[in-house]
């Protein structure tokens, strides 16, 4: 399977973008020591200030604690987007 990127989120606040959470989704988990990779997905997030460079650290800290209640529907939150379902 090819990887799919998903910029599954950004977060504004008045008119001032913050950031972006984006998800690659890995079927052959393709990076097993790196700890923005697991569960299928390679997590991040990046400032807007500065987009080209990730501040996350792990995916296990940063990111996956929010996903749990998407966990059945491969982490990814699929309500609200009918095109994903």
């Amino acid at each position: 399977m090819a990887r799919r990127w998903r910029i599954s989120r950004t977060v504004s606040h008045a008119q001032t973008l913050k950031g972006w959470f984006v998800m690659v989704k890995d079927s052959k988990n393709s990076h097993p020591g790196s700890s923005l990779w697991g569960d299928g997905w390679g997590w991040s997030w990046f400032d807007a200030g500065n987009p080209m460079k990730t501040t996350s650290t792990s995916y296990k800290k940063d990111c996956l604690s929010c996903h749990v209640p998407a966990q059945a529907t491969d982490w990814i939150y699929t309500a609200g987007y009918p095109a994903l379902k």
